[in-house]
This record gives structure tokens, sequence and C-alpha cells, in this order.
């Protein structure tokens, strides 16, 4: 009976932990720009080619600030959807922008 009943608590316990981590749905921040997608894996960076600040993921939402091109080399300024206040560079070849 002890063993039943541990047993049920577990995957009570196992069920609420997973219902705990559901997705919530995705909201853009109310910053200035305008949104585009992220086409792969990509570092935000602090200046263009400058020091990484995080990685983005594929897919997700890019908040464009602004841009910046130098001998065909175009970036663009603003902030990904897993950090809305740490804003970077990110290659405009790896944006749907």
């Amino acid at each position: 009976m002890k063993r039943r009943i541990l047993s049920a608590l577990t995957v009570a316990t196992v069920g609420l932990a997973g219902a705990a981590v559901a997705p919530t749905p995705a909201s853009a921040s109310d910053a200035p720009g305008f949104v585009c997608n992220l086409t792969q894996n990509t570092w935000l960076r602090a200046a263009p080619h400058g020091m990484v600040l995080r990685t983005l993921t594929a897919g997700r939402g890019f908040r464009a600030h602004g841009g910046w091109a130098e001998d065909n080399d175009a970036w663009v300024y603003g902030h990904g959807a897993e950090d809305p206040s740490l804003d970077g560079w990110v290659p405009l070849g790896n944006t749907t922008c």
C-alpha cells in the first residue's frame, strides 16, 4: 500500500513539474523598431565583429533598432526574444530583416 501511494505521489509531482514549465506565449517588447526572425543560431555581439554577449536561437524574434554596413558587411542592431533588455549586433544575413 505504501509503495502504491508513493508511486502515485511521484507521478503527480512529475506531472505538476512539467505543467509548471509550460511555455508562455511570446510577446514582443515595446521598444522602437521592427520585428524579424533569426534564420540560424547566431551570436549577439557588443559591436560588429566584437565581443559575444549571448547566443540567440534560430526561429526566435529579433527587434531591429538600426543597421550598419561597411564593405558589403551588413549588421543589424537590436535585441533578441531571449533577453529584450540586452541590445547588440547580429549579421544581417542571419535574419529576415
